[in-house]
């Protein structure tokens, strides 16, 4: 229950991105949502990107599962061989894990092409028209690659704080908590921003370099 309670706030703080990705996308000189304007739509906006960013990780999932299945297969054959048991898990197993390190770098880098795609049509089903998800990666691969270099940049040293405060006998874990809880919304609003403008430029408006 008390998860269930942390997860709660995700999809608002999506949404509010998104909110603000769209108001600088539009030309916005205020891009900043107000939450009381319509706080309902900022939940379903973040909602409805954050099932879409899960469903786009089942491909991820069903690897990790066909190498279970596999790594329980392999050991029947180790009755008949183990040689061969061994070769079959390494060699199977080992191409499953290769394939599923490039689908988790395929997600890196389309996370935030479903943003702007949402932002761009306001549509569900545009964040499963596979086709133009991949040519908004593809044709904006050099900015996206800019602002996932930015979310590692920022989520290291949010981690190394965390590491830091966290030596601090007894307040360490709660003051850890607190400045991760802080930190979160801002790093969020600033990827906006970033999304924003990749949204502007993708879709034939004026804007700014993303650095």
């Amino acid at each position: 229950a008390f998860f269930s309670f942390l997860l709660i706030p995700i999809p608002f703080l999506v949404g509010y991105t998104a909110g603000i990705a769209r108001n600088l996308m539009n030309g916005d000189k205020l891009p900043l949502p107000e939450w009381g304007e319509d706080i309902g739509k900022l939940f379903m906006d973040g909602l409805y990107i954050v099932v879409a960013q899960l469903v786009y990780t089942l491909p991820f999932w069903i690897l990790m599962c066909i190498g279970t299945v596999i790594s329980v297969g392999s050991a029947g054959l180790s009755e008949v061989s183990e040689d061969l048991a061994v070769a079959s898990l390494f060699t199977s197993f080992g191409l499953i894990i290769c394939l599923a390190i490039l689908w988790w770098i395929f997600l890196i880098l389309v996370t935030p092409a479903l943003l702007i795609q949402y932002v761009r049509t306001n549509e569900f089903g545009a964040l499963f028209r596979f086709g133009e998800v991949y040519a908004l990666t593809r044709d904006n691969i050099g900015d996206i690659v800019i602002t996932v270099a930015v979310g590692l940049g920022a989520g290291l040293v949010i981690g190394v704080v965390n590491g830091v405060l966290q030596v601090i006998p007894c307040l360490g874990t709660i003051l850890a908590l607190v400045f991760t809880a802080a930190a979160s919304p801002w790093l969020m609003f600033a990827f906006g921003h970033l999304y924003g403008q990749i949204a502007a430029k993708s879709s034939g408006g004026a804007a700014k370099p993303v650095m």
